[in-house]
């Protein structure tokens, strides 16, 4: 088996022993394959707590007052019963004095209104559980395919003939290293030792097209040493630069780059 197809079967525990050995191994000397591990994981995970769902606060609150509003039989008084029947005979309307005096009628063997009212309102809570836990399934499936097809981008991108790899020092510490791909349009980014930014500011990749900047896409505040796929095209693009941002990020650089990395053409 090639390692590389073995990441999926690793993340979710299904390797033989000897397999996984030897992928272990593999994992000690292939960055990429480290982090498609960690990315099948932590989607792994966000399935698995899409498959049980805890009902959101209130939800008993919701079901008691539905039965408290539901209209209920009058309070019973007294009631007449007749002696058993000597033979089976069909069921008959059960006379009941109500509490005004009056009778009224109401058939044996039915239950009363309160408990079936009672039992519509679980149900439809519990249809609505159902539905969402469908939902956070098949947002976290969606999470998962996109996983897959950036990570899929990335390999295309540093798998490529043409690919070249080019890294540059930042003016505030750190390394930025671009890894692009002419004939794929693409391009990715990982960057180390860059200091942590306060919480409502983020790191920003441009691509520097005819000396215009072109978002390429948020790096966060604290950006991890993993590998980033630059959103949009590489086309023209002479480089990669890197600047610090509100945290939604910006059209335009609003701060002087950090640095930038030259694409060669």
């Amino acid at each position: 088996m090639d390692p590389h197809e073995a990441s999926g079967a690793y993340a979710l525990h299904a390797l033989p022993e000897d397999e996984r050995l030897a992928f272990e191994r593999h994992l000690q000397g292939c960055a990429s394959c480290r982090a498609e591990v960690a990315e099948l994981r932590a989607t792994a995970a966000l399935l698995g707590q899409a498959a049980a769902v805890t009902p959101p606060p209130g939800w008993r609150e919701e079901v008691l007052r539905k039965v408290a509003l539901t209209p209920q039989e009058a309070p019973a008084g007294a009631r007449e019963t007749a002696p058993p029947p000597r033979a089976p005979v069909a069921a008959q309307p059960v006379p009941v004095t109500s509490a005004a005096g009056s009778r009224a009628y109401a058939p044996s063997g039915r239950p009363p209104r309160v408990v079936l009212a009672a039992c519509v309102a679980v149900v439809l809570a519990c249809l609505s559980i159902a539905t969402w836990q469908y939902e956070e399934a098949r947002d976290a499936r969606a999470a998962a395919e996109r996983v897959h097809e950036r990570q899929d981008d990335v390999a295309r991108v540093l798998t490529a003939p043409d690919v070249r790899l080019e890294n540059q020092e930042m003016r505030d510490g750190g390394t930025a290293t671009v890894a692009f791909s002419r004939s794929e349009n693409a391009a990715t980014l990982a960057v180390s030792g860059l200091p942590p930014l306060a919480a409502d500011k983020t790191y920003e990749a441009w691509f520097i097209e005819d000396g215009k900047a072109v978002p390429a896409g948020l790096l966060g505040s604290s950006p991890t040493t993993g590998l980033t796929l630059l959103d949009g095209p590489v086309d023209d693009a002479t480089a990669v630069a890197l600047s610090v941002e509100p945290g939604g990020g910006s059209e335009q650089p609003s701060t002087e780059p950090l640095g930038a990395v030259d694409l060669p053409a």
